[in-house]
């Protein structure tokens, strides 16, 4: 195997449910409002572990963003 497809790790929704620690359901929810990407392979979900790793930094860089700006408000 050449080092490209090496690389390719891709998790069932089981797997990626656990390490976001939320449910399949959620997860179906967040892929069919195109906030969480994934693809079927055989007719189930796959996310890709890459891909999953990067929309986890990404959320915690826009919530780190607005503690610095003052948007979170802290009795709502």
């Amino acid at each position: 195997m050449d080092q490209k497809s090496d690389s390719i790790r891709l998790l069932t929704l089981d797997e990626a449910a656990a390490l976001l620690q939320v449910s399949k359901r959620t997860l179906h929810r967040m892929i069919k409002i195109n906030e969480l990407p994934a693809f079927k392979v055989g007719g189930q979900w796959r996310v890709r572990e890459t891909q999953l790793r990067q929309w986890v930094e990404h959320r915690e860089s826009r919530g780190t963003e607005r503690e610095r700006k003052g948007d979170f408000e802290e009795n709502r």
